[in-house]
């Protein structure tokens, strides 16, 4: 009980970000959820290693760091590699051009990075499993444990179909070295998980611990699940319990969100949490928002320039008078619209277009000392993807009351882009349900812009064979070949998708 107190004390002390509501600014001497590594946690820190869970989402490679980037965006119509043209040109023509490759260590460390993070998942399910804890907080540390390997799976069997399922603890090489599960498998997995936790996770953490999952992160994990797996009246229960939660709003400006202010707001569901003190001292970070910065010289060198604006997605992305193109993308040679700075033209800047949802605040990097951006949390789920899953799986399970409901919550999100703007984003009324199928894609397209939402979007929807071809996609191209190296580690136990031979 000594050392659980002991610990407790440095949990106390400062191991989360909390809001201050009155100014919307962090408590810049508290830090995130993760700080805590299990090296310095004693026997029996269960809570300790489920809160270590929330710092091996930040820090493990291709979780939401770099890795992530080419897999959940740079493959989309809506992003390009960007940087410069020889920089990372292969991985450039791996992702940009669908010439997958099966060695690669973008690639080999995405793989390793979800089952090194998995690995550390069942460390805390085991524990409470093989002690017989029944105790709530025991129960919830599984959950957050159960939740984040269903968040892992699901990248991965996005990404790769046909996965090894590991649910034990991994102290060997072998005790890992598992076949692959079917797809349908899989998403059992997943789907156990996340009900798991929905069951076992409270509602609110109220203002106490920010960024650590709740039941609606879980039953909103669901919904998506369910869309993926046209389960339609599952995925519209599901998104409705979080609509009718009563703890989720959208935010009344679409720009607010993506800014510093907008944290774990009432619109957050999950947030990868960054801090930064107030002098810049102190950063816990990954590297996601520098990548993405605004490659430049002096006061512009922001970042590395990756994952920038496709062309298509500036000319065809959004409607015309959509607010949101303004709020994601950023224009080289122009005024940048938000903070009252002229951005240089292109070039001598790298690229034309840039991920406005990233850009950093001048105050901030003045402040800090730091101008790529380390201080914003990664959004990973928000209410407006709930609302459009709702309205696309009422939508399809088709009906009068459907239909109304379809457009009720399509019609929300719309009209929060569309703000004070008048004559743009018009109400979608009609009925018929091949329009509205069409205008909810129209729709996840502009608000979801380098969200990590398109190309995944594109596969499940059948679009990608179309949308895509002009850039080599084909079919096969939904899964990624599984990295030479698992294989070859596996001594034969894992084999190659049957589609890359």
């Amino acid at each position: 009980m000594k050392i659980d107190l002991k610990y407790l004390k440095q949990i106390a002390a400062g191991a989360f970000i909390v809001l201050l509501f009155s100014g919307c600014e962090k408590f810049l001497d508290r830090k995130p959820l993760g700080i805590a590594s299990e090296g310095d946690l004693t026997v029996g820190g269960l809570e300790g290693k489920a809160f270590g869970l929330y710092g091996g989402l930040r820090t493990t490679d291709g979780l939401t760091n770099f890795q992530m980037l080419w897999f959940k965006t740079i493959r989309s119509d809506d992003a390009i590699k960007g940087s410069t043209t020889g920089d990372l040109a292969d991985a450039g023509q791996m992702m940009d051009n669908f010439q997958y490759a099966k060695d690669h260590w973008l690639l080999n460390a995405y793989w390793e990075g979800h089952y090194t993070f998995i690995n550390s998942c069942n460390d805390v399910v085991y524990d409470v499993d093989s002690l017989n804890l029944t105790d709530p907080g025991s129960l919830i540390n599984k959950a957050e444990a159960t939740f984040f390997r269903a968040y892992a799976y699901f990248d991965l069997v996005r990404d790769y179909g046909e996965v090894p399922i590991v649910l034990n603890k991994v102290l060997t090489p072998t005790d890992g070295n598992k076949p692959k599960s079917t797809v349908p498998q899989v998403y059992a997995q997943i789907e156990a998980d996340l009900t798991f936790a929905a069951q076992n996770l409270p509602l609110t953490w109220g203002t106490q611990f920010p960024g650590r999952v709740t039941r609606g992160a879980a039953n909103a994990f669901l919904a998506k699940v369910n869309l993926y797996r046209q389960n339609w009246a599952r995925a519209l229960g599901n998104a409705e319990t979080v609509i009718n939660s009563g703890q989720y709003n959208l935010l009344t400006n679409f720009t607010d969100y993506f800014k510093e202010s907008g944290e774990n707001s009432s619109e957050s569901i999950l947030e990868v949490q960054m801090f930064v003190n107030q002098n810049g001292s102190q950063v816990i970070s990954n590297n996601l928002n520098e990548v993405q910065g605004v490659r430049g010289s002096g006061e512009w060198d922001l970042g590395w320039g990756f994952n920038v604006p496709s062309a298509d997605l500036e000319a065809n992305g959004f409607e015309s008078g959509d607010p949101r193109k303004a709020a994601t993308i950023l224009y080289s040679g122009q005024a940048d619209g938000i903070y009252g700075q002229n951005v240089p033209p292109a070039p001598p800047l790298a690229q034309p277009f840039w991920n406005k949802k990233v850009y950093t605040d001048p105050v901030r990097r003045l402040q800090t000392g730091i101008r790529n951006a380390p201080w914003l949390n990664i959004r990973l789920m928000r209410y407006a993807d709930v609302l459009l899953i709702a309205a696309e799986a009422a939508n399809e399970l088709g009906g009068a009351g459907n239909t109304t409901k379809a457009l009720d919550y399509l019609n929300r999100v719309r009209s929060r882009a569309r703000g004070n703007a008048s004559g743009v984003l018009p109400p979608v009324t009609t009925t018929v349900q091949s329009e509205i199928r069409t205008a909810i894609k129209r729709e996840r397209r502009a608000e979801f812009a380098m969200e990590y939402e398109r190309f995944y979007d594109l596969v499940r929807w059948g679009d990608a064979t179309t949308v895509l071809a002009s850039l080599g996609y084909t079919n096969r191209h939904r899964f990624y070949p599984i990295p030479q190296l698992a294989i070859d580690r596996s001594g034969g136990v894992l084999v190659q998708n049957p589609e890359w031979p």
